[in-house]
């Protein structure tokens, strides 16, 4: 069984480098979908809680949906237009998504689990021209088009009818300028300000794609395990798109749930055994707390997780004792890796060799990285170290080769969507990215530190804006005054926890419910912390760092 799935894995690349010059360098859609359709229409791409999807189906049903957004459009064209997708965790997005590509159109994906204030917000912005929903969300969608004067599209039925009559040419699906064209705009929050629209040409898309599926060695074989939220890189791009161009075969769950996630890991009897998953550390503390709870047996975990391959942890900080925990239980140790939305995968960890504890590795294939350092007058920057996929330079000696983490990147982003200002701001004059992250480099490997500014906090996966978060808590009626902080916090990487000056008695329960009708369940405050006062400068500023070491010393 082994050799004939190896044999099969080298066949597809054979295939793929004679027939199209397609190399691990080389993925793209419009080249990759329509030859795995061709060879191998009927392997298995997406099984979900509709049922399950070949290449074929998936390819067909984004044909009939593309017909259906054209003429929703009045027959018109819709080619560098944006189409909003609001879908569950299943095939119904790369459907939609597809569709969207085959159009010409660029997508921006919509979080389910966003108030509809927030997801007006990110379609006014992306200017989106559609929005497509599945039957779950239709509701939503019809408020969204008819407040925004929008044509709506519902997927309806097209997910659960069958395919009669497959496909048998695959040819001329995609625009044949693809590769230029406006791919996606993924939001992401700043340390300031509203989210911004990161804005992807399929040429930087196909790049992420390329990197992942070189460095990570994704092949036809690959059979992965998909938890995660479909709006961020991590879970549209890393998780979905690279195994599908790949040839793999993807298994998704509508939610994260750690008893449906373990029923899968431990079953090697099923016709379709994982050996691929990727998570953010807090799914592992999560898993690891079920683990415990059940009693399950380490040695029988161990035996069974023998067959996977690769398990990623990514989108935060891995805690140590989560990552050795994990590797007790199963005999695996997570894969760290480093990524922004602005540019996808930067840093990974080898996929062979030693993986050193805490470190995010050295950058990906196509990636460059150094590390700054800026005088205390602001005058002058001097760069410590630089490194590529496959060596690294010490400019300076210094106590700590610590400073600011700078990229550049074959498959960074065009622009904040309509923000010229910004986009311009964030990169240096020499066109480095600015991460805005604080990083360490020591033995050969690069360390994140956290956020330069404390105002971006790493919870659960996501970076979310502190800002963002006082903003709306600011309008409760009972709340004078806010500064949200990030707490370290071995489960979600930091918890929120909003300290607030009251108007009135207001419980902090009260709180919480209001909280959960105004912001998304993952920026919703862990805990809220009640003060006379917050202590502020004579500029009217609060010093965080100060508030936290008063209120949470260690």
């Amino acid at each position: 069984m082994l050799f004939a799935k190896s044999m099969v894995k080298r066949l597809l690349l054979i295939k793929l480098r004679r027939n199209f010059g397609l190399s691990a360098s080389n993925y793209n859609v419009k080249s990759v979908l329509p030859f795995l359709c061709n060879e191998y229409g009927q392997k298995l791409a997406i099984k979900d809680s509709l049922g399950c999807f070949t290449y074929s189906e998936l390819l067909y049903r984004s044909r009939l949906l593309k017909d259906q957004l054209v003429a929703a459009n009045n027959g018109q064209n819709l080619l560098g237009k944006r189409i909003a997708i609001l879908t569950p965790n299943n095939a119904s997005f790369t459907v939609s998504q597809w569709s969207a590509w085959m159009c010409g159109a660029a997508i921006v994906p919509l979080c389910p689990q966003h108030p509809k204030p927030e997801l007006s917000y990110v379609m006014q912005d992306s200017q989106a021209s559609v929005i497509v929903s599945s039957d779950e969300h239709q509701q939503v969608a019809e408020e969204l088009s008819s407040k925004l004067n929008i044509v709506h599209v519902s997927l309806d039925n097209l997910m659960n009818s069958s395919v009669s009559n497959p496909m048998d040419n695959f040819s001329n699906l995609f625009p044949d300028n693809l590769l230029d064209l406006p791919a996606s705009i993924m939001y992401t929050s700043g340390t300031t300000g509203r989210p911004k629209g990161v804005l992807f040409t399929h040429r930087r898309k196909q790049a992420q794609v390329n990197k992942v599926s070189t460095a990570w060695e994704l092949t036809s074989t690959d059979i992965l395990l998909h938890v995660l939220p479909l709006h961020h890189m991590h879970g549209m791009v890393v998780a979905l798109l690279c195994p599908l161009c790949a040839g793999g075969t993807v298994k998704m769950l509508p939610k994260f749930d750690p008893a449906s996630v373990w029923k899968d890991l431990l079953d090697d009897s099923c016709d379709l055994p994982t050996n691929v998953f990727m998570a953010v550390p807090t799914i592992y503390a999560k898993l690891i707390d079920y683990f415990d709870e059940q009693n399950f047996c380490i040695d029988e975990t161990r035996e069974k997780c023998k067959r996977f391959r690769l398990m990623v942890s990514g989108s935060a900080a891995l805690p140590t004792p989560l990552l050795h925990k994990w590797k007790e239980i199963t005999g695996h140790v997570l894969l760290e890796r480093y990524g922004t939305t602005e540019f996808g995968m930067g840093l990974t960890n080898p996929l062979h060799g030693p993986k050193i504890p805490g470190s995010v590795g050295l950058p990906f294939p196509g990636v460059e990285a150094k590390l700054v350092q800026t005088d205390s007058d602001g005058r002058k920057t001097r760069t410590i170290v630089e490194a590529t996929e496959s060596n690294f330079t010490v400019h300076e000696k210094a106590e700590e080769l610590e400073g600011e983490l700078l990229v550049k990147s074959d498959s960074m982003f065009e622009g904040y969507w309509n923000k010229p200002n910004e986009t311009e701001d964030s990169f240096t004059e020499a066109g480095w990215f600015k991460t805005g992250d604080t990083a360490k480099f020591q033995d050969g490997a690069f360390f994140i530190k956290g956020r330069t500014s404390v105002d971006i906090i790493k919870s659960g996966g996501y970076k979310i804006s502190a800002l963002d978060i006082e903003r709306t808590l600011l309008e409760h009626p009972a709340i004078s005054e806010v500064a949200v902080l990030g707490i370290d916090d071995e489960t979600w990487g930091q918890r929120i926890v909003a300290v607030v000056k009251l108007s009135d008695k207001t419980q902090e329960q009260e709180l919480k419910d209001w909280c959960k009708e105004h912001l998304p369940k993952y920026q919703t405050p862990k805990e809220f912390k009640v003060v006379n006062e917050i202590p502020r400068n004579v500029m009217g500023k609060v010093n965080k760092k100060q508030l936290i070491m008063s209120l949470f010393p260690k």
